[in-house]
This record gives C-alpha cells, structure tokens and sequence, in this order.
C-alpha cells in the first residue's frame, strides 16, 4: 500500500506539469439559405468504435467550441432533417486547435410535420467491434428503467434476479458515457437509471487498462454496454423520484440525481421497497449465503427467490480536471431482507436402480454491504499514462435455516429421512489496489506497460448447526449439534510487464510476464457439548485448519499484423505454477501436499472487416488448468453426513481448447440485423467429479477423476428484419447446441448426452398511437445417459406474450403485459402452467408534464411461480420457490431538470428530443 500512497502524492505533485485541453471550433450553416442553425448537435467519437467522448449544441449564430484531451476523434455534426457531417480530427500538444471553420448542412428525405417524425430510425446498428441499439426505437412507459429497455433489445436477456446476458455471455459492468458507473454492478445502473434519459445502447467487447495502451488482446474477455445519455441532459442536473403503496402493504420508493457538466459527472441513488425489486448485487448472500454444515445437500438457492425488502444509496463521481488528471469513483450501501420457502426434488441417476431426493426448507437472512472503488488516471504528456485503483468493502450476513429431506427408492422405500437447523452470522473485509504505468515511445507502436497490485481479505463467521438423519438399514443415526467458528484470511501481491515492438509496417511483436503470489489461511473450529451443555469439546472429525500459497507465472509472446481490411495475432504462453497445502487438525500435521505444474496455452485470432457495418471475428485459445488444492487433497470432508468429498491427489491438469466465431452485420438505411455466433469447446483430461452412492444409507462419497471426450458445440443466429414498412420488426433468434459430458456413478461410466434447441420471436409495432409487442418461445432439451437401462429423458418449456402501451388523449397511457409460460417433462408437483398478467395505467400532470401518477397491478390472476431444472451426469433437480404475488400499487413520480441557462420549456425540451431521435450512426 505504501507504492499506492506513493503514487497518489506524486500524482498531486506534479498537476501543474500537465498541458491544457484543446479545443475544436466551427460554425454550422444551412446549405440551401446561408443561414446559421441554433442547436445542432456536435459530438466527438472514438475513432475504434464510436464511443461518445463528449458534446454540445450550437449556438445561437451556429458556432461552437469544445474542449477534447489531445487526441484522434471523429467529430459529427447532426440536426433534425438534415444529412449528418463526420470529419476526423487530431489534437496534439503542438497543435491542440481545430478550426473547422464553415461546416454546411444538406437538407435530407426525412419528412417533418412540426415536431413528428415519419421516418423511424434504425433500431440497431453495428459498429465495428459495437452493437448500437437506439433507445428510441423500444416504447417503454414514462417510469421505465434502463431494464426495460434491455428486456425488449435484439440478443439481450434478463433473468428474474436482473442478470443481463448478451448473446449468452453474462454483462458484469454498465458504462455512462463511456465511463465506469458504479463499478462491477450493473444492476445499479440497469435498475436505477431512467429509460428517457438515454440515447443509445451500445454492446462491446470491454479492453483492459493494458490492452487499451499495448492494442494487444490480454486474454480478459469481459462484454459490456455503454449507455450513452441524450446531449440536452450533459449540461445541468436532471433527477427522477417516486413512491409508492400498495396492497399487501408494498412499498417502494426510489431517487436519482444527476449533475453533469461536460465530461464530470456526480450521480445519487436512493430507495427502499419490499416488491424484490434491489437495484445492486447482494455480495453479502453469495460469500455468506450457503451452509458450511448440515443437511443442505444442494447448495444454496441465491438468485432473486424469495420475498426481498431492500434499502440502498450510492454516489458515483467523475472528474476531470483542467490539466490531464481524471479521478472517479462510488460509494455504496445496501441492505437486504429476504424470506425463502424452497422445494427440491432430485432423480440420482444409477445403473442399478435410482435414487430419489425430496427436500423442503425455509430461510430468513439479513445482509449489509459497503462497497468503495476509486480510480486516477494522470496523463503527464501525450505518451505517460498513470492509472491507479484502490478499493474496499465490507459485508455482513445473518442467516436462518431450518428444513427436512427423505430419500427413497424407485419403489418408494424410505432410505433416510431428518431435519435440520442451522444459524449463522458472519463479516468480511476486503482492500486492494492496482497501479498501472505506461509510456508510448517515438517510434509509433512501441510502448511498454508495467502493472502492480495487493490485496487481503479477513473473515469471520459463527455458526450454529444442529441436524438430524435418521437410516431405515444398518448405519447409525447421525445426530450433529456442534457450534462452529470459520475463519478465513489471504494476502496476494502481483506485478506485470509488457512490451510492445514495432517489426515492420503494421506489424507488431509483445512480450508479456506475470507473477502472482497469494497466501491464505482457513481455519474451521467445531465445538460439541461437554458435560455441563456448554460447547468446549474440540470436534476432530469436524474440524481442520489450511494453509495454502501458491505462485504464478505467464510468460508469453504475440505477434500482432493489422491491414487495411482485417487484422491477426498469433501467440503462445507459458504458464508455470507452484503450490503447497497442508492440512491440521488440532497440532497434527495431516497432509502436506506440494504441486508443480508448467502449464501451456496457444492463442489466435483474426478480424475481417468489409465495412463499419459488417464484420468477421475468429478466435482460438488453448488453456491448461491445473486442480484446486481441494482436488487433490486426501482429506475427507465430512460437514454433510449424507454427501462427503475428498480428493484424488494422481490428478492431471486440463487442457481445454476454444473455438469462436462471430459475425454482425446491420443494414441501418434499412433497419436489417443480422448476427451469428458459434463456438466449440474440447477438454482433454478434464476434471470431473466421480460419485458412489450407497443405496442402503443414501450416503453419497464424492471424489474426482480424469477424462476425455468432454466436449460441447452451440450455434445461435439472431435478425431483425422490417415487414411492410419500418413501423414493423420481426426480430427471431435461433439456438441449437450439444454436450457431451462424462461422469462416474458407482464406479461406472456414465456419459450424459444432451440436445438443447430453442427459437425465440418477437413482432414489433410502433407509432404515435400505440406500440405493440408480440413474442414466442419453445426450448426442447433431450438428454441420454449411457448406463444400462436408463431412458432417455426430454422436456419443453414453452411461452408467449404481449406487451402493449397505448396513447390516449390527455396525456393518457395504459400498458399491458401478459406472458404465458408451461412446460412438459418435470417431475410432479414442479410442472408450470401459468398466465402472467401485468398492467397499468398513468397520466402526466403539472405544468410542465413532470409528474406521473401510476396504478399498476402485479400478477392479476396470482399464477406466478418459480421453477428450474438442473441437469449433470448424475442427476437431474427440479426446485421451486416462494416468489412475490398478486399486488396493486399507486406511484407519484417526479422529474425535473435545470440545465445551463435555466430550465428549458415543454417546447423546447420536445425539439431537443426529436432531434435525438436521429440516427447517431456513421452510415
């Protein structure tokens, strides 16, 4: 930490070293009267992938000037009616003025009638690297959030907890303007943020620090959206608020307040509600959340289950000062509720009859989280760049469980039956930091990037366990009632270096080298009742303290050729690895495991790009990895009586090779999408868990083993495409895939071959008066399993539904949203069969349209439930749980919005958003 506060003073030092901004001016004039045009909008784009930098509207007499950092941008010159003007730009400190002087704008087809426009713009458009949605084009009510644009978005999937998945690859941050908003947490974003706030959506592949200086790939894949905010709102504060009440006493109120002024920006979030509606990430409930003992023998539920009272604030800040130095970060609190009522019902397959679980249990856990990141980024010259990251948090976690399970055989005989309660409450700190330097060097392409960085983390939790199973054979009751203390420590340090050299024209050769060292430390003290009923007895069979460190290293070379149409990289990385684990229990030195393993992994990749809105991506990545010291560990884990674990120390590390290939391609003049994605994944000695299951106790020991022929490949193509006229969509997405996965059962070989198919479309229709949605979707999975006299198992899930706003006179609106969902092939008592119904309705009042009064209606016909499968070599489990009902509730909600020069009129502020209706895209 003393390198970070180093670096922090040294930052503040030297500020007065750093050059100016420049500037970009112009006037914008119609090109038919000579005359100059107010309030066109200037926006300045990165040159990669049209992310917006910043922007302004013209004054007045048509002129203007902002202020860029020295750099390469595209500026765009935009105005309802006419063609848009694109002109690259370069800053340096040598020359940080541009004078664009005249720019004339063309008038184009796009027919106005005062404030309506005939023409729609493009709903998506690719962007190189980037997928831009235009929010416009997804009708949302007046207190939609940005979720519910993403629910209605080409390729975008939301779970019921507020999981965003893109293409079937998860989104763990939101950008705002191109700038981090409150960190890894995209549901404060999705969740929070209104909807009419925003212009576009852009879905990207994110670079790392190191990646977005070296222009080499580092092997982070980490996809996320950029929402870029309508212009009129960059300049002034803009806020949303509103309550609400209802039956069943629900509740829920929420704030947001915005200031922004160019390129900083300081955002609050507020609220507080009971309708499972939380607007973070619980990381209390996923470190704390499952049991450490008991009878929990399937983990624990997590998602969005249960009913959920929340309470949460949040700043998010950005700076950016006169000279070069930018500092942002957020601040955040959260506290969760939340009552679970859980059944589960699992098939353990066997070759010699199955096994049948059933499990009932309800919980009740309270959690609190304090989360803080913090990010300088100094630029002492055109070719320095210094980015320093400090962060800390904290969690809190109390939890009550309480259930009961019995297992039979396929003829109904019990096997074993009990209960179980468990409490536990428990902290956890963590603090670390990364501090990354680079330099750019006269030659151009090489540069050099070195990276430091520590972390620790310190837990405690107490637990009390009492459990109960009962053996209709010969085993023995065991009866448990122990208190338990877990605690928990690491430390880790890591440095990094890359280097970049220029070997010819666009050709580019980096060495990169890491070392990572980590410590840790995990200590589980059971205790049982001594003679008095107080707990001091040391539980040996129950206890054990682990020390473990490990280094690692990647040592890798790339070679890097980019052309005028496409660009590719070869590589290949070495990855030598060391680690030493030893097991106690009490003063007993119980294993002392050591492990060292050179790992390998070659890398490829190659972009073909025919124009900004068609292109070709192809990678391929070999990775080793090697078991956790929990693999390989002979120790036995005995916490669940019914289900132990302990490890197989001949393991042999993985090899697993990946194949992508992706292809966009988008038709904006005629509002066509089109995307392809496909991979293939092949895992030679892959790590799979190998189970026996004694069918008399129903006790189940796990251990693992090594396999081949372990390999999965999946295809989906998703397009939209406009029918009769731009007013109509239909966008269909189209998945198939197929794994093979092997697995032992009772020390026989079972492979689980599963078939996944599914097809998702939707009909869209949009105007002034009413705007309509129509979708449908059926998945078909189909699994085999190789063991004698096992048959083959299939089941659908099918579903459909209609969202419809309608306009009505006087600022009038209802919406519906109806969704219909059933499925086939699940074992009794978890078959679904529902029809969802939401609707409300709502009225702008005030003089200025600023407030909404809103009655919505939740679950009208209360069919709503909660089912999922999950599907192994294995087995196959089906659980249900307690999810939130049939409510009504009535919302005040209250906008306003004071931006430079005073609050804009009704009018003017309905200009301003027709001219964002435009399409912001380059072509």
């Amino acid at each position: 930490m003393i390198i970070f506060i180093f670096a922090f003073v040294c930052i503040h030092g030297m500020i007065a070293q750093s050059p100016q901004k420049g500037i970009i001016t112009g006037k914008i004039i119609d090109a038919e009267t000579g005359r100059a045009i107010p309030a066109a909008t200037i926006r300045i784009l990165q040159p990669e992938d049209s992310t917006l930098i910043t922007g302004i509207s013209s004054n007045a007499d048509g002129s203007f000037s902002i202020a860029v950092a020295p750099g390469t941008y595209i500026t765009q010159i935009s105005f309802l009616g006419y063609q848009d003007i694109f002109q690259d730009v370069s800053l340096t400190t040598f020359h940080p003025t541009i004078y664009l002087d005249t720019l004339t704008l063309y008038e184009n087809s796009i027919l106005l009638e005062e404030t309506v426009i005939t023409a729609r713009p493009p709903e998506i458009i690719v962007k190189g690297d980037t997928v831009e949605y235009n929010a416009d084009s997804y009708k949302v009510a007046e207190m939609a959030v940005v979720e519910d644009i993403l629910k209605e978005m080409t390729g975008v999937e939301v779970d019921a907890d507020g999981s965003i998945t893109v293409d079937g690859k998860e989104i763990k941050k939101i950008l705002v303007d191109g700038k981090e908003f409150f960190s890894d947490d995209p549901k404060i974003a999705s969740k929070n943020l209104p909807a009419k706030m925003i212009d576009k959506l852009q879905v990207l592949d994110n670079k790392s620090e190191m990646e977005k200086i070296t222009e080499f790939d580092d092997g982070i894949e980490e996809m996320v959206i950029n929402l870029t905010l309508k212009p009129h709102m960059k300049k002034g504060a803009f806020g949303n608020a509103f309550a609400g009440y209802g039956s069943k006493e629900r509740y829920e109120a929420n704030a947001m307040v915005n200031y922004m002024k160019n390129r900083d920006q300081v955002t609050f979030i507020g609220g507080v509600n009971n309708t499972n509606n939380a607007g973070f990430s619980d990381l209390a409930s996923t470190v704390f959340g499952g049991r450490s003992g008991g009878n929990n023998r399937n983990g624990g539920r997590g998602g969005n289950n249960g009913i959920t009272t929340s309470e949460n604030a949040g700043l998010n800040f950005s700076k950016e000062y006169s000279k070069p130095l930018e500092i942002g970060g957020n601040l955040r609190y959260s506290r969760t509720h939340t009552e679970l009522i859980s059944k589960m019902y699992a098939q353990n397959i066997l070759s010699k009859g199955d096994t049948f679980e059933s499990e009932n249990e309800r919980s009740d856990s309270f959690s609190d989280n304090v989360n803080f990141d913090l990010r300088m980024e100094w630029k002492p010259d055109s070719l320095t760049t210094l980015i320093f990251r400090p962060n800390a948090s904290f969690q809190r976690n109390e939890r009550d469980e309480d259930g009961n399970f019995i297992t039979t055989r396929e003829n109904g005989d019990t096997i074993n039956f009990g209960n179980s309660d468990y409490a536990s409450h428990g902290d956890r700190f963590n603090l670390g930091g990364n501090l990354q330097l680079s330099r750019r060097f006269g030659k151009k392409g090489r540069v050099i990037s070195i990276g430091l960085g520590s972390g620790l983390n310190d837990s405690k939790s107490k637990v009390n366990n009492l459990s109960n199973t009962y053996y209709t054979g010969k085993k023995k009751d065991d009866l448990i009632d122990q208190r338990i203390t877990n605690q928990n420590n690491g430390t880790n340090w890591r440095s990094s270096i890359s280097y970049v050299e220029p070997i010819g024209k666009r050709k580019f050769l980096q060495f990169t080298y890491s070392y990572h060292q980590n410590s840790s430390q995990s200590n589980k003290d059971t205790r049982t009742q001594d003679e008095k009923g107080n707990y001091t007895v040391y539980d040996k069979k129950y206890s054990k303290l682990q020390e473990n460190n490990s280094t690692n290293q990647n040592i890798g070379f790339t070679f890097r050729s980019k052309k005028e149409k496409y660009n590719y990289s070869v590589g290949f990385s070495a990855f030598p690895t060391s680690s030493q684990r030893k097991t106690f229990i009490g003063d007993s030195l119980i294993s002392d495991l050591t492990q060292k393993v050179t790992n390998y992994s070659p890398n490829a990749e190659f972009n073909y790009t025919w124009s900004k809105q068609k292109n070709l991506r192809f990678t391929y990545t070999g990775t080793t990895n090697q078991p956790t010291v929990n693999q390989i560990s002979p120790v036995m884990d005995i916490t669940n009586p019914l289900n132990v674990t302990y490890g197989n120390p001949d393991l042999k590390p993985s090899f697993n090779h990946r194949i992508n290939m992706r292809y966009h391609h988008s038709q904006p003049q005629d509002n066509r999408f089109y995307m392809l994605n496909t991979s293939f994944n092949y895992t030679t000695n892959a790590i799979v868990t190998s189970r026996f299951t004694d069918q008399e106790s129903g006790r189940k020991e796990n251990t693992y083993m090594n396999v081949n022929g372990n390999w999965d490949v999946s295809l989906r193509f998703t397009t939209t495409q406009p029918i009769i006229s731009k007013k109509f969509t239909v966008t269909t997405t189209s998945f198939g895939s197929y794994k093979q996965n092997n697995g032992f059962s009772n020390l026989e070989e079972n492979v689980s071959k599963q078939i996944n198919l599914s097809e998702n479309l939707s009909l869209n229709y949009s105007s002034s008066k009413i705007s309509l949605s129509v979708k449908g979707n059926i998945t078909y999975n189909k699994v085999k399993n190789t063991l004698e006299g096992k048959q083959d198992r299939e089941f659908f899930n099918y579903g459909t539904s209609a969202n419809t706003i309608i306009y009505l006179p006087f600022n009038w609106n209802v919406q519906s949203d109806i969704r219909y969902s059933t499925n086939s092939g699940y074992a009794n008592g978890f078959k679904q069969k529902e029809v969802l119904w939401n609707a409300s309705l709502e009225k702008q009042i005030l003089k200025q349209k600023n407030g909404i009064i809103r009655l919505k209606v939740y679950d009208i016909l209360q069919q709503k439930s909660n089912i999922r499968r999950n599907i192994s070599s294995n087995f196959i489990r089906d659980t249900t749980t307690n999810t939130l009902t049939g409510y009504f509730i009535f919302h005040f909600v209250y906008r306003f919005n004071v931006f430079k020069g005073g609050t804009p009129s009704r009018g003017e502020m309905q200009r301003r958003n027709n001219r964002e209706r435009r399409n912001s895209g380059r072509g």
